[in-house]
């Protein structure tokens, strides 16, 4: 019994050392169902699960996945997923049982921006308010500052406050959503 195409040959040997042998050609003559696993996905930290794509233009065709973080669907066309890693797409046409197999790969940007909410303030009886100077190196991020006497601007990186208190800043990196 063989699984696979190709040239099997058989030596058969007599007793007396003669030897002969003969070949048997195996081919395959059905057709590999088309199997595509869609495109490369990306999780964020906005962005904690994703649904892949698969597909096939041949028709009566199951699906099964594999991968590290199947949520639902593992035999679907779409399933969700959560985890990075390489996912296996396999297409069996219900027909003939021929599989064909596609792969895609789930990466993750998950890296939270840089965030500086600057040096402390001093208020006194002479400086009755100050601006906070936050700052982050991620390019586009977005701020947030959350404190107890916030005058304007708590959507920016330089607030004005006139209160004592602890001010904190929040950064978000719109790109993967992580703070």
């Amino acid at each position: 019994t063989v699984n696979g195409v190709g040239t099997y040959t058989l030596t058969v040997s007599a007793p007396g050392g003669c030897t002969t042998f003969d070949t048997a050609q195996v081919t395959f003559s059905g057709t590999l169902p088309n199997a595509n696993a869609g495109v490369d996905q990306v999780l964020m930290c906005s962005v904690g699960s994703v649904i892949l794509n698969g597909s096939s233009t041949t028709a009566n065709v199951t699906f099964s996945w594999t991968g590290p973080g199947i949520v639902s669907g593992g035999n679907t066309a779409t399933p969700t997923v959560n985890a990075a890693g390489t996912y296996t797409l396999t297409v069996t046409d219900t027909a003939t049982s021929c599989t064909n197999t596609d792969l895609v790969i789930v990466t993750q940007s998950a890296t939270p921006p840089g965030a500086s909410a600057g040096l402390d303030a001093l208020l006194n009886c002479l400086v009755t308010n100050v601006n906070l100077n936050g700052s982050s190196p991620t390019p586009g991020s977005t701020f947030s500052w959350s404190g107890p006497s916030i005058v304007s601007g708590a959507n920016t990186a330089t607030p004005n406050i006139n209160g004592p208190g602890s001010y904190t800043l929040t950064v978000t990196d719109p790109i993967n959503g992580c703070i």
